[in-house]
């Protein structure tokens, strides 16, 4: 069964459920602030959560070294870690300090060609050397969250984490409530339930499950070993 997603009128009224208050003594503006207090929480654990991947394209031109991300995505970039060309045979450039790309192509030695490497700064990526013709630019690249808690939409993160969310606002509320035991309990609950998914959501995918030892006890004969032996013996 897939993961039940979630929205913020359903984590403020599950946490009024389990506390068994209603909106009089938990306002939705402080339910909220325990909200996205645990929600910063999660995004602060990964640099790089895949449900913040994003791609773009944008279009070189000629002699132009700076190319503003805001004009190519409507999505806020916090990170660009992939940039590909596909003009010709392809190349994939490669990332270095902006302080190095000026420090190296200045003055008489900035003439165009080839980009090779990027830079970002200021919110633009910076091309070096600045291109001689124009091609078009694929970047991968992570996005700001949305602000899905004012616009009324689901929690923008995987669903397995919408949960973890109703525990952390629970566990605040039973702090303000001078509970520290309960809130100690819902709290465990929320670094469970986060660290679950976390590994679950980071887990690198393949093909099949990962096989130590295809089963097999160490020192056990094996095909390979088998015919390296017999090649042996038939040339003695």
């Amino acid at each position: 069964m897939a993961y039940q997603t979630m929205i913020a009128t359903t984590l403020r009224q599950t946490v009024r459920d389990i506390t068994d208050l209603d909106a009089d003594d938990l306002p939705d503006s402080l339910l909220d602030l325990f909200i996205r207090d645990g929600y910063y929480r999660i995004l602060d654990i990964e640099k790089r959560w895949p449900f913040l991947e994003t791609s773009f394209t944008f279009n070189t031109v000629i002699g132009q070294r700076a190319y503003t991300i805001a004009d190519f995505t409507s999505d806020p970039i916090s990170q660009v870690v992939s940039i590909v060309d596909n003009s010709d045979t392809g190349d994939r450039l490669d990332m270095i300090g902006y302080d190095m790309g000026e420090a190296t192509w200045n003055g008489t030695t900035d003439t165009n060609g080839d980009p090779i490497f990027y830079a970002v700064w200021e919110g633009q990526i910076h091309l070096f050397p600045k291109p001689d013709n124009a091609r078009t630019l694929t970047c991968r690249g992570y996005r700001e969250p949305i602000d899905w808690q004012t616009s009324g939409g689901a929690v923008d993160a995987a669903p397995s984490l919408h949960f973890p969310l109703v525990y952390y606002a629970v566990s605040r509320v039973y702090q303000r409530l001078e509970d520290a035991q309960m809130a100690a309990v819902y709290k465990q609950s929320f670094d469970e339930g986060v660290s679950l998914a976390r590994n679950n959501i980071m887990k690198p995918t393949s093909h099949g499950q990962l096989i130590m030892a295809h089963g097999q006890t160490k020192g056990r004969p094996t095909f390979d070993g088998w015919i390296n032996k017999l090649g042996r013996s038939l040339g003695n």
